[in-house]
């Protein structure tokens, strides 16, 4: 197993493992170019995790800077290990970089967001040290 900074070889990949998490089986028509934009953007970090050089997991931390506490936030964002993956230890290990990554970069806390119906990933969530803190607010636009 190797955890690396995506790159823009790994972008096929990646988003057809999103389509595992997030309720679409079509990636949106732009979405390499907006995926290729964030692997050059500094407020944000793409990982992918490859067992055997193939692409099996990835995640995307985005930072925001807090004024008041002088420091960043990590928002978390598209975690995912394929399900043919999953409970190898493969997302323990891909969320323990993330949270290094975003201590390494001065964060003093990480952010992510789950749906109601996802309990297995909150269980997940929770044994790694997360703590359901508040809710979620959201508009679709």
């Amino acid at each position: 197993m190797q955890i690396d900074t995506a790159t823009s070889s790994d972008i096929d990949a990646i988003l057809a493992l999103q389509t595992q998490i997030y309720r679409t089986d079509t990636p949106a028509p732009n979405s390499k170019e907006v995926l290729e934009k964030q692997l050059e953007d500094t407020s944000c970090d793409v990982l992918v995790l490859r067992v055997d050089d193939k692409v099996v997991g990835t995640a995307s931390i985005y930072y925001l800077d807090v004024a008041i506490r002088g420091k960043r936030i990590a928002y978390l964002e598209g975690l995912v290990v394929d399900k043919a993956q999953r409970g190898k230890g493969l997302g323990t290990s891909l969320f323990e970089k993330c949270v290094e990554i975003a201590k390494d970069k001065n964060c003093y806390k990480m952010i992510f967001t789950s749906g109601f119906d996802r309990e297995d990933a909150h269980k997940f969530y929770e044994k790694l040290g997360f703590k359901k803190w508040g809710f979620e607010f959201r508009m679709d636009l």
